[in-house]
């Protein structure tokens, strides 16, 4: 027989109140203030073997960044994972995971089974709960679905590790399956077989995914954290921040719904690396902030985003990309996209870079650009961008002159 423990605690403490650089207050975690969701730590986290990424021979050490185990920054804020530094989110209280209350259903998984996770998820009552999984490794067939109203828990990513093997290759690690969610502080691990680590294909909106590491998922088609739907998501508010995602084919891939769907959507302070196309692929989503991410040693760009509008990179780092830094595919003729304050530099082709494609506006201040070159020494592919507006030195620039037009701002 499985057992799990119910927890009663004060109603103070589980009508959450989770902020995400939103309008609303910020959570009151289960633990000390100043604590981080890893709960309680030991000095070796856990491991699964193997350790090292697939489909290459190691990690790229010199540019691996530890992540944050707690958010360093106030309210409205992101941080640069490079850089370090604490920076305003453009749009706060617009986009993003806005936060929810839940009531006093509170479970901590005691055996570290499937069995025992998937019971305590299936007996939650209506208005949801939180589930505390302690320290350890829990082995997963055939993926865990979670329901609205729920947080998810882990003690910290390398500390609680959900591990899954399946024999079915459409399986998920987790997989969202309604509105308001909370996932942190977990490993998610693939073990090269499962089609993605956190699934949100069947997901309502008001979802935050945090201090996640997510690893190891099918190359030719699997991500760490994938919103890939085919029919629109309303209100989707999603927040994800502080994860570090590598070894999928995407490290993040959004799609929220059909052609020109509003995402409202931060996705900043995460590290996505060793891909084998993108690090962040958002597909024709509207209104997505993406901020102090570190996109590095991807093989293919940082990230692309066909025909997509309203996106807004800021003070991100694109490091190390086999083919460039950012890319801009397909034709979305109201398109604006804005590209700011980034570092863009030692790219294997374009610091940025449109390719088969028309849209309406590019805007680039102040990005640093050196050593991202194609063959012809360009350092920005501008081609299908009709109105190009630029900040700051961006070296050789390849549009086209006859049909569209490039301004110079102060």
């Amino acid at each position: 027989m499985i057992y799990f423990k119910k927890i009663l605690l004060t109603l103070s403490i589980f009508a959450i109140l989770i902020g995400c650089g939103s309008g609303s207050t910020t959570e009151k975690m289960i633990q000390d203030d100043n604590a981080s969701p890893s709960g309680k730590q030991t000095d070796t986290p856990l491991q699964l073997q193997p350790q090292a990424p697939l489909g290459e021979k190691q990690i790229f050490p010199k540019v691996y960044l530890e992540m944050p185990k707690s958010d360093p920054c106030e309210k409205d804020q992101f941080y640069r994972l490079k850089t370090k530094e604490c920076m305003d989110i453009e749009n706060p209280s617009l986009w993003g995971f806005q936060g929810f209350t839940v009531g006093e259903n509170n479970y901590t998984i005691s055996t570290l089974t499937e069995g025992e996770l998937k019971e305590v998820i299936s007996n939650l009552p209506q208005e949801g709960g939180i589930i505390i999984i302690p320290e350890g490794i829990i082995e997963i067939t055939d993926g865990i679905t979670i329901p609205s109203n729920v947080v998810l828990q882990g003690a910290g990513a390398g500390r609680t590790i959900l591990s899954n093997r399946s024999s079915d290759e459409f399986t998920s690690v987790v997989e969202l399956d309604g509105e308001n969610i909370i996932i942190r502080g977990l490993t998610i691990e693939g073990n090269g077989e499962s089609l993605n680590g956190i699934d949100g294909h069947k997901s309502g909106g008001n979802i935050l995914i945090e201090f996640i590491e997510a690893r190891n998922f099918k190359l030719n088609q699997g991500a760490g954290i994938a919103f890939v739907r085919k029919v629109a998501l309303a209100k989707s508010r999603i927040t994800i921040r502080y994860n570090s995602l590598y070894n999928g084919l995407h490290g993040i891939a959004i799609r929220v719904g059909v052609y020109g769907t509003i995402a409202n959507m931060l996705i900043y302070s995460n590290q996505s690396f060793n891909n084998t196309n993108y690090g962040l692929d958002i597909s024709t989503s509207y209104s997505v902030e993406v901020a102090g991410n570190y996109l590095h040693n991807n093989k293919e760009y940082g990230a692309k985003t066909p025909r997509a509008n309203e996106i807004i990179y800021h003070y991100n780092d694109v490091n190390f990309n086999k083919k460039g830094g950012l890319l801009y595919e397909g034709t979305n003729y109201n398109a604006h996209i804005i590209v700011k304050y980034n570092n863009l530099s030692d790219n294997g082709g374009l610091a940025y870079n449109v390719t088969s494609a028309t849209f309406d506006k590019l805007t680039l201040i102040d990005n640093i650009v050196t050593n991202s070159i194609d063959e012809n020494n360009n350092t920005i592919g501008a081609y299908g961008a009709r109105n190009i507006y630029i900040t700051g030195d961006h070296g050789n620039i390849w549009y086209n002159e006859a049909m569209h037009q490039l301004t110079y701002q102060e």
